[in-house]
């Protein structure tokens, strides 16, 4: 197996278990969710900063692969999400956590 198809699938990997937790944590399945997402996003944005900085270094020649294509892409979902989504998300979820423990129903 190539190095690119290992990552390939490496990366698919990791995007698949990050949307289940996203999952996890809208329907409230998880308490711990936030938690291990948090570490998720941690070891993704290692990943995908010494990706980007190693693959598009300016003094290496390179053709744009389809693996190149897709963390580029998922670089810049993954940063919207991880700025924006993630912290509506979470603020909501806090908002009814508040809620339901004034009610007395949690």
């Amino acid at each position: 197996m190539k190095v690119d198809e290992f990552q390939h699938k490496a990366f698919n990997f990791v995007v698949y278990v990050s949307y289940f937790l996203y999952f996890l944590i809208a329907f409230g399945l998880m308490a711990t969710a936030p938690q291990y997402l948090d570490q998720l996003h941690s070891y993704i944005k290692l990943y995908i900063s010494l990706f980007l900085i190693i693959r598009f270094n300016p003094l290496r020649k390179l053709e744009f692969s389809e693996l190149d294509k897709e963390i580029s892409f998922s670089a810049g979902v993954f940063l919207l999400t991880t700025t924006t989504i993630t912290e509506i998300l979470i603020t909501y979820l806090t908002q009814i956590k508040n809620y339901l423990k004034a009610k007395n129903i949690f």
